[in-house]
């Protein structure tokens, strides 16, 4: 059985049910309410079901309930000089925090818009060099774009680099 509790009050919306289920809510959930800062599956060993929470920012956050960044706090958190590191970072992203399987052309015109960067002219053009030039991506088949080994070094580069000492 599922349970969703909305309580806008706490800014909080609670999902309780079968554990396979409560990922994909709980992402359902952030994508309705993007403005909620924290997202987290809690287990509740007392009870037979498992919680998914949703916390919004300046609520009570739960101790160890951490939320990974956002794809445009993320982006804009890092020293980006051009559009092929661009589209590493938003692959870098999607990839690594969103674990999904590849990114595809129309998904990375979407996030360019969303992360507030200027979208390159033509973005296959922009897809293709970044994989032929500069080796930061590469295909797993037509339209199906992720991150080479390169571009994860770069990323990661540039994670370590902003982090505080």
């Amino acid at each position: 059985m599922l349970k969703v509790t909305f309580d806008f009050a706490a800014h909080k919306i609670i999902v309780e049910g079968e554990e396979g289920d409560l990922l994909k809510i709980a992402q359902a959930a952030k994508e309705l309410v993007p403005s909620f800062s924290e997202i987290g599956i809690i287990s509740q060993p007392a009870s037979p079901t498992v919680s998914a929470s949703v916390i919004a920012p300046h609520s009570a956050t739960q101790e160890g309930l951490k939320r990974a960044p956002g794809i445009r706090e993320f982006a804009k958190s890092l020293p980006l000089s051009n559009n092929y590191e661009k589209i590493a970072a938003l692959i870098y992203h999607a990839t690594k925090i969103q674990n999904k399987p590849y990114v595809n052309l129309k998904e990375l015109g979407e996030w360019f818009g969303l992360c507030g960067f200027s979208k390159p002219s033509f973005m296959p053009v922009a897809v293709s060099d970044a994989k032929r030039k500069y080796d930061y991506i590469t295909s797993k088949a037509r339209d199906q774009w992720t991150l080479s080994t390169t571009g994860e070094n770069l990323i990661l580069g540039m994670v370590e680099k902003q982090r505080p000492v």
